[in-house]
């Protein structure tokens, strides 16, 4: 195990410090110390570095009075931001299931989303997913952005069992990332939304179906792309995505 530069607790601990230019200053030598630790062959420095900030990231206050009131975070709101964003530096294993308990802390989960969106790991994909299932339709419509950036099988179907979920803003964005994907059956998805009784639902989906015919299009699969051109001429498609049909079929 690598050893840990001493200062990097004194830096968590000053990031505390009411006095802003005192606080950034820990901030910046951390922010160092890390991209340090991140650099190509220093895979264990990272891991060890990522543990640490991990650890103060999810601590909690020990009750004196040994009460069992639910546990307080040791550091504050603004501190433990910093730590997630830190985190998402390090792209480890070792970052992801702090991060992914980050997800379930009110004050903290958007930092942690971004954190989890910048690594590659498998653990994080499937945190993200699993973090689908949390409270707040903005923050799981945030979770299905960051979801769209990959492309492996269990993620898809995340997506489009997200296209049928009960919250709107959650199956709009599962849509158009939907869309982003250049595989055929994702029309049928995208297909049903256009008859949604939301007119922002049935108006982002027909934009999500022309937008999926150019990524199938792009993609080299041209018939599929020539498909679905020809069924948004032929439905009830808004005269743009039609527009975009005929100039894309000449």
């Amino acid at each position: 195990m690598p050893d840990i530069n001493p200062m990097v607790h004194h830096w968590i601990r000053q990031m505390e410090d009411p006095d802003q230019a005192s606080a950034f200053f820990a901030w910046q030598c951390l922010e160092r110390e890390v991209l340090d630790s991140s650099k190509p062959g220093n895979r264990e420095a990272c891991e060890a570095l990522a543990g640490e900030l991990a650890e103060a990231l999810v601590a909690v206050q020990e009750d004196p009075k040994g009460k069992s009131a639910p546990p307080r975070p040791l550091l504050s709101s603004r501190t433990r931001n910093q730590l997630a964003r830190l985190l998402g530096y390090t792209p480890t294993d070792a970052a992801v299931p702090p991060l992914a308990k980050a997800l379930r802390d009110l004050d903290v989960r958007e930092m942690g989303r971004y954190a989890l969106e910048s690594n590659p790991s498998p653990a994080a994909t499937k945190a993200l997913i699993e973090a689908l299932d949390l409270s707040g339709s903005v923050f799981r419509a945030g979770v299905v952005n960051s979801l769209a950036k990959r492309k492996t099988p269990e993620v898809l179907a995340a997506l489009a069992k997200a296209a049928a979920d009960p919250q709107r803003e959650v199956r709009i964005a599962a849509l158009e990332a939907l869309a982003d994907h250049p595989d055929p059956s994702h029309d049928a998805v995208i297909e049903k939304a256009t008859h949604a009784e939301c007119s922002e639902e049935r108006l982002r989906a027909h934009v999500a179906r022309a937008r999926l015919a150019e990524t199938l299009r792009a993609s080299g699969n041209r018939a599929a792309a020539r498909r679905i051109y020809e069924a948004i001429l032929a439905g009830e498609a808004p005269e743009p995505q039609k527009k975009a049909a005929r100039l894309a079929l000449a």
